[in-house]
């Protein structure tokens, strides 16, 4: 019986090196200071008050959250390949639709009408994404011609031969 490794967990849509306040390529020694000054600043501890000690635990769970999906090599490329393919998918949404990422079609009101900007901007999206598919339609059907055009003239040579 083979025992495989739990898959690790984190929130895909939370930016843990905005939390820890620390660049894409910061290094394990980096992202362990950020943690540690951040902790000595918003430790619950730190607080008296009710209401400031909660909000200082809500922020040190999120803190402690990055650091231990940042700080193991593994989690990290794994986090780190999330983060990309949501980075592209928002950008092609938002290159399609004009939404902005992470907002539905709901993002805005329906009775408020787009911006002029706005509607430019998704006509234009709008043509290009039918060009491209023109194009790729085209390029199949062209190649479909061809190869229409190949197979008659092979059968018409074959026949005049025979």
């Amino acid at each position: 019986m083979s025992t495989s490794r739990p898959r690790p967990r984190f929130d895909p849509t939370i930016n843990y090196y905005q939390v820890l306040d620390v660049p894409l390529g910061a290094s394990r020694e980096e992202i362990t200071r950020a943690y540690r000054a951040l902790m000595r600043l918003t430790h619950p501890d730190n607080f008296v008050e009710p209401d400031q000690r909660a909000k200082a635990e809500e922020r040190a769970k999120l803190i402690n959250a990055a650091y231990s999906v940042l700080s193991k090599p593994e989690i990290r490329s794994a986090y780190d390949a999330q983060m990309r393919t949501t980075v592209v998918s928002d950008a092609l949404m938002q290159r399609y639709t004009g939404n902005t990422p992470g907002h539905g079609a709901q993002a805005r009101p329906r009775s408020q009408p787009a911006s002029a900007r706005t509607a430019r901007a998704q006509r234009k999206a709008h043509r290009s994404a039918v060009l491209q598919i023109l194009l790729v339609t085209s390029a199949f059907a062209g190649s479909l011609i061809v190869i229409i055009a190949a197979s008659y003239l092979t059968w018409q040579m074959i026949t005049s031969v025979l």
